[in-house]
C-alpha cells in the first residue's frame, strides 16, 4: 500500500481529475441551454416568418455567460459557506453534538473508540455527532482537513454495531481523515452544487408561475420546465463525478483501517450487519442526497447504474476483507444495550520526575518512525490506550471542559524553574482571571508527574474543548499562552511548537479563512525554511556547534538537489519568529516535499546516535506543525505509571 505522502499526493491529483470532470459537466450544461435558447428562437422567428440560422453567436454569448454565473456564483456561495467546517455539515444533516461527559452507555462508547483512534493517529481529538433519528448503520468525517474533522455516526451504527465494529468503522473515517479525502469531499459539494444550480433555477420557475395567471405564464412554465429537465445533465455529470472520485477512495480507506485495527472482522462485521438490517445503510434526510459521497456506507437506494455508484457493492467490499464471505447476510435484529463501558482510572503513583532517565532509540527504530505517518497501525491503539490509563481523573476531566482545556494548555508551558513558574501562575490570574489560575494550580502537581510522551495526546484531547471558548476568551487565551511562552526571556523549541500547533488547531475554528491548497512544489522555494528548522533541530540535540554542524550536514544531504542548498543558519536567523513563519511555509508545501523534510529532520536527530523520547516528541510536534500527523511512539512508558482498567 501507498505511504502517507503518496496518498495524500494522490489526493492532490484527484482535484485535478475532478476540475476536469466540472469543466466537462459544464459544458455539457451550457450546450444544454443554449440549444434549448436557439430552439425557442428558431421557432419565434419560424413563426415570424423568418428564415435563420440555428447558430447565433450572440445569443450562445449570452446563454453562456448567465449559465455560468448561475453555475459559478452557485459553486462560490456553497464554498464559502462549507467554510464553517465539518460541524455545519453535521447540523446540516440533523446532527446533535455529543457531549464530553455523556451518560448514555453507547455513547460513551462511542467517544472512547474515537480518542482512543485519534491519539493512535496523532491528531487532535474530532468533535463527535450523532444522527439521532437515522436508523440505518452510517457515519461520516467532514472537514477542510485533521484540525477540523468531525465524526459523524447514525444512531442506528451507535445501538447495532459492537465495540470491534464500531472500532472498524471508525478506523475507516480516520483513514479518510489522513487521506486528505474530506477536503476533497468539500470541494465536490462546493462545485457539484454549481453543476446542479440549472435544475433548481428551472424548479423555481416552475414553482413561481405554476398557479400564476397571464400572457407569459405558459411559456415561462414550459421554460421552466426545461431547465429543470436539463438539469438532470447537471445531475447526471454530479453523480458519474462522485463515483469516479469516491469507488476507490472507499476501498483505500477499507484497506487502511484493516491496517490499522489488524482485525479485519470488526470492519466486516459491520458492513454485514448493513447487508441483513432492512434500513441498511440509508438515510433519510433529503439532503443525503447531495453528501452522499462521504459516507462510509450507500446512504441512497442502489443505482440503477452502476457507474453511478458512490460505494463499491457490498458484498464486494466484504470479499476483499474476508474471500470466504459466502454472499449471505445473516438478518439484524436490534442488540441489547451493553454493559456500560467504565472509564480507565489511573492508581496512585510515587512522587517522580517527568525528566527522569528515559529510554534511547536505536537510529533503525526512529527511521521507522516515519513509515508510520498517516498509517497509524493495531500496536498504535494499544499504546493509545495505555497513554489514555495514564491521565488521573482530574487530567482527563480538564480536557472536556474550557476552563480546563485552557489551564492544561497553560500546565504544558509552565517552567521548572519555581520562581518563573510562581511569575507564569501570576500571568495567568491577570490575563484570565482568578478561576483559570485556580484550575491550573489544581492540576500543575498531575503534569508535572506525565510521561513525556503524554503531552500532545493530552493537547489533542484537550482541542474540542477550547473550540467551545467565545470569540473574547480565545483571545484571552492566545495572549496568555504567548506571555507563558516567553515568561523566562527564552522560547524553547518545545514551546514554541506547542504554541504553533495551538494557533494552528484553533485559528482557522475562530477566524475562518479561504482554505490554501499545496501551493510549493519544488525545495527552491522553501531552502530557507528547511535550513531553519534543521538548523534548529541540530542545536537541539547537540550542544556544541561543530556537533550541531554536523547533525544539520546529515540531514541537509537528503534535501540539497540542484540548484538548491540549504546552509547551516547563525543562532540570531533562527529564532521563534522565524521557525514560525518556516512552519507556516512548510505547511503549504507538497506532501513529497514533507516526506523528504521529514526523513531529514530524523537524520538530525539520530546524527549522535542518541536519541531520546522527548526528542521524538518535539519531532512529532514539528511533524503536525506541517501537516503530517505522526502517531505516539512505540516506547514502554515508565513502571510507574502502571494502570488498571475495571472490567
Amino acid at each position: 500500500m501507498k505511504d502517507f505522502f503518496a496518498r495524500q499526493e494522490d489526493a492532490r491529483r484527484q482535484t485535478g481529475r475532478l476540475l476536469f470532470l466540472f469543466v466537462l459537466a459544464v459544458t455539457a450544461v451550457v450546450s444544454a441551454v443554449y440549444l434549448l435558447a436557439a430552439f425557442l428562437y428558431f421557432f419565434v422567428a419560424l413563426k415570424n416568418g423568418t428564415n435563420i440560422s440555428l447558430w447565433q453567436p450572440s445569443l450562445f454569448l449570452w446563454t453562456t455567460l448567465a449559465t455560468l454565473a448561475v453555475v459559478m456564483g452557485t459553486s462560490i456561495w456553497r464554498i464559502m459557506q462549507l467554510r464553517e467546517g465539518g460541524a455545519s455539515l453535521a447540523v446540516t444533516l440533523g446532527g446533535s453534538l455529543v457531549p464530553p461527559h455523556t451518560n448514555d452507555p453507547k455513547e460513551r462508547l462511542l467517544r472512547n473508540v474515537m480518542e482512543e483512534m485519534a491519539i493512535a493517529s496523532g491528531v487532535p481529538v474530532p468533535e463527535l455527532y450523532l444522527l439521532e433519528k437515522e436508523r440505518g448503520i452510517n457515519a461520516f468525517a467532514a472537514g477542510i482537513g485533521p484540525r477540523d474533522a468531525v465524526i459523524c455516526v447514525t444512531r442506528g451504527a451507535a445501538e447495532l454495531l459492537s465495540r470491534d465494529e464500531l472500532q472498524g468503522v471508525m478506523a475507516h473515517e480516520f483513514s479518510h481523515i489522513l487521506n486528505g479525502d474530506v477536503l476533497l469531499n468539500i470541494r465536490l459539494l462546493g462545485w457539484l452544487g454549481g453543476i446542479q444550480a440549472v435544475a433548481q433555477t428551472g424548479k423555481v420557475m416552475v414553482n413561481g408561475v405554476r398557479h400564476a395567471r397571464g400572457r407569459g405564464a405558459g411559456a415561462a412554465l414550459c421554460i421552466g420546465g426545461a431547465l429543470y429537465v436539463i438539469g438532470y445533465i447537471g445531475h447526471f455529470f454530479a453523480q458519474l463525478i462522485k463515483s469516479a472520485v469516491s469507488v476507490q477512495r472507499e476501498y483505500l480507506a477499507d484497506a487502511s483501517a484493516v491496517q490499522f485495527t489488524r482485525n479485519p472482522e470488526g470492519l466486516a462485521g459491520a458492513l454485514r450487519k448493513i447487508g441483513g438490517l432492512g434500513a441498511g445503510s440509508r438515510l433519510n434526510h433529503p439532503r443525503a442526497i447531495e453528501m452522499s459521497h462521504m459516507f462510509f456506507g450507500d446512504a441512497l437506494e442502489e443505482s440503477w447504474l452502476p457507474a453511478l455508484a458512490t460505494h463499491p457493492p457490498l458484498k464486494e467490499r466484504i470479499r476483499r476483507l474476508e474471500p470466504r464471505f459466502s454472499g449471505i447476510f445473516p438478518k439484524v435484529a436490534p442488540l441489547p444495550i451493553p454493559e456500560t463501558e467504565k472509564m480507565p482510572q489511573a492508581v496512585a503513583r510515587p512522587k517522580t520526575s517527568a525528566a527522569a532517565a528515559q529510554p534511547l532509540l536505536s537510529g533503525a527504530a526512529i527511521a521507522a518512525l516515519l513509515e508510520t505517518v498517516g498509517d497509524p497501525m493495531q500496536q498504535h491503539l494499544d499504546m493509545a490506550r495505555r497513554l489514555l490509563g495514564t491521565l488521573t481523573p482530574p487530567l482527563r476531566d480538564a480536557t472536556r471542559t474550557p476552563l480546563g482545556a485552557a489551564a492544561l494548555s497553560y500546565g504544558l508551558l509552565l517552567d521548572a524553574d519555581q520562581a518563573i513558574r510562581k511569575r507564569q501562575v501570576e500571568l495567568v490570574t491577570n490575563l484570565d482571571g482568578h478561576e483559570t489560575a485556580a484550575c491550573l494550580e489544581r492540576i500543575a502537581p498531575e503534569l508535572d508527574l506525565m510521561p513525556l510522551q503524554v503531552r500532545l495526546p493530552l493537547l489533542d484531547l484537550a482541542i474540542p474543548a477550547l473550540r467551545r471558548l467565545t470569540p473574547a476568551e480565545y483571545q484571552r487565551f492566545r495572549k496568555t499562552t504567548d506571555a507563558l511562552s516567553t515568561a523566562d526571556r527564552r522560547l524553547s523549541v518545545f514551546e514554541l511548537t506547542l504554541r504553533h500547533l495551538l494557533q494552528r488547531h484553533l485559528d482557522q475554528h475562530f477566524s475562518p479563512a479561504p482554505f490554501r491548497a499545496a501551493q510549493i512544489y519544488a525545495l527552491r522555494g522553501v531552502e530557507k525554511e528547511c535550513s531553519c528548522v534543521l538548523t534548529t533541530l541540530a542545536r537541539v540535540g547537540n550542544r556544541d556547534e561543530v556537533a550541531a554542524a554536523a547533525a544539520f550536514a546529515s540531514g541537509a544531504t537528503l534535501l540539497n538537489e540542484k540548484k538548491t542548498e540549504l546552509v547551516f543558519l547563525p543562532a540570531e536567523e533562527c529564532t521563534g519568529a522565524s521557525l514560525q513563519h518556516a512552519f507556516g511555509a512548510l505547511e503549504r508545501t507538497s506532501p513529497l516535499i514533507k516526506k523528504k523534510l521529514l526523513a531529514a529532520c530524523l537524520a538530525v536527530l539520530e546524527h549522535d546516535q542518541v536519541v531520546k523520547v522527548d526528542e521524538v516528541e518535539l519531532f512529532r510536534g514539528v511533524a503536525d506543525a506541517i501537516g503530517c500527523p505522526v502517531p505516539p511512539w512505540l516506547a514502554p512508558l515508565p513502571d510507574w505509571t502502571e494502570r488498571h482498567c475495571d472490567n
